[in-house]
């Protein structure tokens, strides 16, 4: 017994930085702008550039390495690296489909269907609710209302 809560403390003790590494980024939390690191948050004290040339600004404002001003909304989220994320959405990520949910992103691997009808395939194609058919180009998101953002940045 002894042996086997050792075995579970210790791999909860490996897998910890990787939780913790899972939510760290800037998101956008009841208006306010909060910086998440390591498990802990705190208000964003100052301005921040990202490692992929975005600057993020206090009150939400996000000019982009490529030139695009977005301004972040209750939800949105960057990773400390700079990419834009949602908390939970399908996005395109260097050319490939991904899926986040509760911060966590995962390759996606089945057609997501959001809450308005609109599909979005494994290929990047969304199929709106009328039929109109786009292809999501690399940082473009689809959040769970169905609804796109489109950065299509790098």
């Amino acid at each position: 017994m002894k042996r086997h809560v050792l075995s579970l403390l210790a791999a909860l003790l490996l897998m910890a930085p990787m939780m913790a590494h899972a939510t760290d980024g800037i998101v956008m939390q009841k208006g306010k702008m909060v910086v998440m690191k390591d498990g802990q948050s705190m208000p964003m004290a100052k301005e921040m550039m990202m490692p992929n040339g975005s600057k993020v600004m206090k009150d939400g404002t996000v000019m982009m390495s490529n030139g695009k001003k977005i301004k972040m909304t209750d939800g949105m989220m960057m990773d400390m690296d700079g990419n834009m994320m949602m908390k939970d959405c399908a996005m395109m990520k260097d050319g490939k489909m991904m899926m986040v949910m509760d911060g966590n992103m995962m390759a996606m691997d089945k057609e997501m269907t959001m809450s308005n009808g609109t599909k979005v395939m494994t290929d990047g194609t969304v199929i709106m609710k009328n039929g109109k058919q786009m292809k999501m180009k690399n940082g473009d998101i689809v959040k769970m209302d169905g609804s796109t953002i489109k950065y299509g940045g790098n």
